[in-house]
């Protein structure tokens, strides 16, 4: 039981020190971009790509990174059952989106009109 218990701890004390490692390949990959701008170009883009390699390694290697990666893999396979509509059936409904959306204002700007010229019509009989 002891065993078990102290592997689960070093396990969890591994997780926390990756978890440290990326946060500080990411503070580097700042400090390396706006401290060191005097370097070419190209080396500089070449060590914070290297930089952030390592970092999503090693944040993929941690317990949440696989969760990640497994959560993505799945989306993904969730996105291609997707049945998208044709283009023909895209055109009619757009059509019939715009359509509506035009009988219904013209509708709301007749009321508006109707209840104006009333409301106009009431406070022109008041003395």
């Amino acid at each position: 039981m002891k065993k078990n218990v102290k592997n689960k701890n070093i396990y969890n004390a591994i997780e926390k020190i990756k978890w440290l490692f990326a946060s500080l390949c990411f503070i580097l990959i700042y400090s390396i971009n706006y401290y060191l701008y005097e370097i070419q170009f190209f080396i500089r883009i070449l060590i914070i790509f290297f930089l952030i390699i390592l970092s999503t390694s090693i944040i993929l290697s941690t317990k949440i990174g696989k969760y990640m990666l497994l959560y993505i893999s799945t989306t993904k396979n969730e996105i291609r059952k997707i049945t998208w509509p044709q283009y023909k059936e895209t055109l009619y409904t757009a059509c019939i989106i715009i359509i509506v959306t035009i009988l219904i204002s013209l509708l709301l700007w007749g009321l508006d009109n109707i209840i104006f010229h009333l409301i106009a019509f009431i406070v022109s009989l008041r003395f």
